[in-house]
């Protein structure tokens, strides 16, 4: 029932705008279709994510069962201020991002208001011109003509859909956090036993050391399995929003060089450019923390005294070692690696989608 309250408060939005989007090519008003753009493209995300969410929601399930079940494992073990750690780092990167977002959404949704609150504190002789939330296209009547319940249906549209965005992002980063923390886990739990063992004691080196080290293994496993799973569950949402993403801010950064004489438009436009590079830097560095993370549990093996453990010991480490040379990168597709490197090479490329059209306009 909430996923059919959601996709249908966001179709709401999406309908109108796609319908303004095909006056404008059907007009061939570029500067109206690289105004509509940016908006189809936010609410297209945020359906992608609440459908996404709503296909894999058995993959999402068994996250949900192994993050308990690994969080109470390690809270019996002592071990969960590792994992709280990492985890803790996450909710305040989303927290940032939330609060970001909100300020960017109040902004956006403020901007209309002024000219009918101008119209009652300040008369003039003639009405002032109005600017609805979105560009949209009701095609049975004009928005402009009932200017309020078309600024409260799509108030209420363009909330649902931020915070469906904001939701789902908020989620995966601590997903991917909780991932992280996992082989933060397997590197403390490899260094801790390394550095308290005594192998010369016979008795203990045999059966009990060799068990300790097992877990460790077992942790590292439960951590890539982790991720295959995530990574199964988000690699063509990644993709599509990859892509909307750069189309939405080159759209943007145009519009607001169109309308730089309109100080008005010109800020909502830059603003909304922001928040899509932001959103965009934002699906990216969980995918860095959780690389950066998968690569440490390398050195944390090597940084270990790992040359003093048992030869059937030192097999295992050996083991694992090999399997972190393939580091766990989420992917967009396949096409894309969440990670801040590709995030620079897709800013740049926007730049070139920028300078394309605004040849396409003159």
């Amino acid at each position: 029932m909430i996923v059919i309250i959601v996709a249908t408060s966001i179709v709401s939005v999406t309908l109108p705008t796609i319908i303004e989007l095909y006056v404008s090519l059907r007009k061939k008003d570029v500067d109206g279709v690289i105004e509509c753009l940016p908006h189809f493209i936010a609410s297209s995300i945020g359906l992608i994510k609440i459908l996404n969410m709503h296909f894999n929601r058995q993959n999402f399930s068994k996250l949900f069962y192994l993050v308990a079940t690994q969080w109470d494992q390690l809270k019996l073990s002592g071990q969960l201020h590792v994992l709280e750690k990492m985890v803790i780092q996450g909710n305040k990167m989303a927290q940032f991002y939330h609060n970001s977002i909100v300020c960017i959404l109040i902004l956006h949704l403020v901007v209309p208001l002024i000219s009918p609150i101008l119209d009652v504190i300040h008369p003039l002789n003639e009405t002032r011109t109005r600017q609805q939330i979105l560009r949209v296209n009701y095609l049975f009547f004009d928005g402009y003509d009932y200017f309020l319940y078309s600024y409260l249906q799509l108030f209420w549209a363009v909330s649902v859909t931020v915070f469906t965005i904001i939701g789902a992002d908020w989620l995966y980063m601590l997903i991917i956090h909780h991932n992280s923390g996992l082989f933060t886990v397997c590197g403390y739990q490899i260094q801790k036993v390394v550095s308290t063992q005594n192998y010369n004691d016979e008795a203990v080196s045999q059966n009990h050391i060799y068990k300790k080290f097992r877990n460790c293994v077992l942790m590292h496993k439960e951590a890539i399995e982790f991720f295959k799973l995530l990574d199964k569950s988000s690699q063509i949402s990644y993709l599509i929003q990859v892509g909307l993403n750069m189309l939405g801010m080159s759209a943007t950064a145009v519009q607001t060089v169109i309308n730089i004489h309109r100080p008005e438009n010109a800020m909502r436009n830059a603003v909304f450019c922001g928040a899509s590079q932001f959103h965009l830097l934002l699906l990216s560095l969980p995918g860095q923390v959780l690389l950066d993370s998968c690569s440490t549990l390398t050195h944390n093996i090597y940084d270990s005294t790992w040359y003093k453990t048992p030869v059937k010991i030192q097999k295992l480490l050996y083991v694992m070692q090999i399997r972190c040379k393939n580091l766990c990168s989420l992917s967009a597709g396949g096409l894309y690696d969440m990670n801040i490197e590709n995030f620079g090479i897709a800013f740049k490329t926007c730049m070139s989608y920028i300078t394309m059209m605004m040849s396409l306009r003159e």
